[in-house]
């Protein structure tokens, strides 16, 4: 019985960790975006209605980042029995 809750939570954490590694990929991906965004807006000659549209999009990339770490975050807290919102330790 034993080797039957070990194997549940092994099978648990692997799919916590390929939850986790997946959705820091999704939200490095924005990141290298902004980067490249902001490289490009600083060195380019542009007007600033294409600037605007560049930084609009970098502002859209911005909020997916925010998400993906919300989401980590969230998961981290069930993880963990961490509440970040009420800065308590559930056990």
């Amino acid at each position: 019985m034993d080797s039957d809750v070990s194997g549940i939570t092994h099978n648990a954490d692997r799919f916590a960790s390929d939850g986790i590694l997946r959705l820091l990929h999704w939200t490095a991906q924005p990141l290298s975006t902004i980067q490249g965004i902001l490289e490009m807006t600083l060195t380019e000659t542009m007007t600033a209605e294409e600037k605007q549209a560049w930084l609009e999009q970098a502002m859209e990339q911005i909020a997916q980042a925010t998400s993906g770490f919300n989401q980590l975050r969230k998961i981290m807290e069930t993880q963990s029995g961490w509440n970040a919102e009420e800065r308590t330790m559930h056990v």
